[in-house]
């Protein structure tokens, strides 16, 4: 069965190691199994994260085109690795999925509410995200 499962949640709050969790469980691992889409990725130069907003949109189109390209690869298990506040963020990856013939999970990590939770992602999150920021992210979550 192809699957694809879309993450959601905020800086920190474990969608990566979710991600990880999923490949050992349901392929145990194996890297020809299985593809994480992270726009992420794209921000590390040299080993170093470098956040840029403004090749966000470049980097956002990257990430939809190596997903695009494994699906077409057919590979069994594709994870979206983003933060997908805004539905529409997401809609493209599913909608391709779909037409790929791929079963479609959309999965909420952690809680996105709950404000003592805030604080903790806000400080083990990799990247730096602040907690006004990560607030912020909170109250735009559509569901």
């Amino acid at each position: 069965m192809k699957q694809v499962f879309i993450l959601r949640g905020l800086p920190g709050s474990g969608k990566s190691f979710y991600a990880e969790q999923l490949t050992d469980e349901l392929v145990k691992g194996d890297e020809n199994q299985f593809l994480i889409c992270s726009t992420d990725d794209y921000f590390y130069q040299e080993g170093s994260y470098q956040f840029d907003k403004f090749k966000l949109p470049e980097y956002h189109s990257l990430n939809l085109a190596r997903f695009i390209r494994g699906l077409a690869q057919e590979i069994p298990l594709v994870i979206l690795d983003n933060t997908n506040i805004k539905k529409w963020e997401f809609l493209p990856y599913l909608e391709v999925a779909h037409a790929m013939g791929y079963q479609v999970k959309e999965v909420i990590v952690g809680d996105i509410k709950d404000k003592s939770l805030q604080h903790l992602y806000s400080q083990r999150n990799s990247h730096g995200v602040a907690l006004k920021t990560i607030s912020k992210m909170a109250y735009m979550f559509e569901w």
